[in-house]
């Protein structure tokens, strides 16, 4: 049986942005002292008298802004809120890795028990908002061999041993999410469904993935050895 990391639960991989091609997220000049620890909504009026909304966030030396124009499902989550300025405050971002010159930075936002949801972000205006998990815990990042594919592996709390996992491998020249396969397992180990407790790449076309034979239950003397976990191979999916 074939089993596909294809789609997400909540339908949607990327969010497509505006036809202005301006980017999603832009570094800017403000003195990081000047600006507010927390992050906040900053509106700015265009030339044609449009009010821009943007979220400003200030991470280590740099101050970053999130243009909410480009990314359509962060503006529709903030204007559905009761208070703005509450739930932007609970966000947070964090960056995650520099390919070429390029930085790609994972926004976090709505936010229930540790668990939210996870925007890719960087600062080419080609690529725009990707939302790459919902309702997860994000764990670990890794680039492959020859720098063409991300690897974000995402949990979720469960009352097994272990939380439950996903991975999502995502091609950084084309910007979209890669389907991983196998064709010979029975069980399905990604969505959600099965403890990862591994996950590294073998080549650009190929991931190993260690599992936990069974799920079982809280157990404060149980212990996961090698006699008990598999290694499984999965195919990155053009």
């Amino acid at each position: 049986m074939r089993k596909s990391l294809g789609v997400l639960s909540f339908l949607l991989f990327f969010v497509v942005a505006c036809t202005n091609h301006e980017p999603a997220i832009v570094k800017v000049d403000t003195p990081p002292e000047e600006v507010a620890e927390e992050p906040e909504l900053i509106e700015e009026v265009s030339d044609n008298e449009e009010v821009d909304e943007f979220i400003e966030f200030k991470l280590d030396e740099e101050v970053l802004r999130v243009n909410l124009k480009q990314i359509p499902i962060l503006s529709a989550y903030l204007h559905a809120a009761d208070d703005r300025q509450a739930v932007i405050e609970e966000m947070g971002i964090q960056h995650i890795l520099n390919k070429d010159g390029n930085i790609i930075y994972l926004l976090e936002f709505s936010c229930t028990n540790e668990e939210c949801s996870y925007l890719l972000l960087d600062e080419t205006s080609e690529n725009t908002g990707l939302l790459v998990a919902d309702l997860a815990i994000f764990e670990h990042v890794t680039i492959s061999p020859e720098d063409s594919k991300l690897l974000l592996k995402f949990n979720r709390n469960s009352t097994h041993e272990f939380p439950l996992s996903n991975v999502v491998v995502i091609d950084l020249e084309e910007w979209h999410v890669l389907s991983i396969e196998n064709d010979s397992i029975t069980n399905n180990f990604l969505d959600y469904q099965w403890p990862i407790l591994f996950v590294s790449w073998i080549d650009e076309e190929s991931l190993s993935i260690t599992v936990p034979d069974t799920i079982e239950p809280n157990n404060l003397h149980s212990e996961t050895t090698n006699n008990n976990v598999s290694e499984v191979i999965f195919t990155v999916e053009k």
